[in-house]
């Protein structure tokens, strides 16, 4: 069985809604969290977990207020060291985030260590 095209589909990819002056880019995060992460940030929205993700080397970071965010750590072992400061009990919150080579690297402040905790934004996620 097959479908039939409608009648004024021109086929294709489908057309970009986002900015004119913006070319589409597929390695690019969610606008949506480009405009989440200030309010994050500003509110010292404290981290309240981080579990294991759906693929190797990428967790569930969950905050307070439910959002949660997959993530990979920047460095080996940063995903540990922030799972060992919550199991001790240190109160950890988004430090700051910024782009670099068109993604969106998240600095958490409270962890213990000589350097902080950066962590590759992957994309948003649901807690299951």
């Amino acid at each position: 069985m097959s479908w039939d095209p409608f009648p004024d589909d021109p086929g294709g990819d489908p057309p970009w809604w986002g900015p004119p002056d913006e070319p589409p880019s597929p390695a690019r995060p969610s606008r949506h969290l480009e405009l989440k992460l200030p309010g994050l940030v500003s509110r010292r929205v404290p981290v309240r977990g981080i579990t294991p993700g759906p693929l190797t080397g990428v967790g569930r970071l969950r905050l307070a207020d439910s959002t949660t965010f997959l993530v990979s750590g920047a460095e080996p072992g940063d995903l540990g060291r922030v799972l060992r400061a919550l199991h001790n009990k240190h109160a950890i919150v988004l430090a700051r985030w910024h782009h670099e080579d068109d993604r969106l690297l998240l600095t958490l402040d409270g962890v213990p260590g000589r350097f902080p905790v950066q962590l590759w934004l992957i994309g948003p996620d649901q807690p299951d």
